[in-house]
């Protein structure tokens, strides 16, 4: 085993991947490879960070940097961020990310819902933070919702589980 001065982390489960994720990962491995520094940064490939909504996502240690939404047009100004450049501030996802604030503001909503909310209300509530219904199914498949029938009605519910309320609660 060798010791590298950074490691790189991308995100290539189903969502990320679907966003081209893994031509992302290729061409960083490539680029890594081209300039001959394949000794000092490491580029692997990881399930899941779970921010697939917003992916392809790059996680770059020890910098404590994540990336999203990157795109293979993205990797010639990561590259110079990982040869000790600035960081791609554009790219940065933090906790006062637009996507992040959203994520918090659809959490809090629907915690606020006694219960859990009727699935068409939770894809109405996803929209109205600028969501889709494959958010709806991304956060349901990571296990930061799940289904579940309302103790007295029966119906489907879905209600945010512990996974969201430890990282999205206030």
């Amino acid at each position: 085993m060798y010791w590298t001065k950074k490691h790189v982390m991308v995100c290539t489960a189903v969502h990320c991947n679907q966003k081209g994720a893994m031509d992302v990962a290729g061409r960083l491995r490539l680029a890594v490879l081209r300039k001959g520094v394949d000794a000092d940064i490491l580029v692997n490939n990881c399930g899941t960070i779970d921010l697939c909504d917003c992916g392809p996502n790059i996680v770059v240690y020890p910098d404590n940097v994540i990336y999203n939404g990157v795109t293979v047009k993205d990797i010639p100004e990561i590259m110079t961020h990982l040869e000790g450049g600035p960081v791609v501030e554009r790219l940065v996802l933090s906790a006062t990310s637009e996507d992040e604030v959203r994520r918090k503001g659809y959490y809090a909503e629907a915690l606020s819902r006694e219960g859990g909310l009727p699935p068409d209300e939770a894809d109405a509530l996803a929209a109205t933070h600028g969501f889709d219904d494959q958010w709806i199914a991304e956060q349901l498949r990571r296990g930061f919702m799940a289904r579940k029938p309302h103790p007295d009605s029966g119906e489907d519910r879905i209600q945010v589980t512990k996974k969201a309320k430890d990282r999205y609660s206030p």
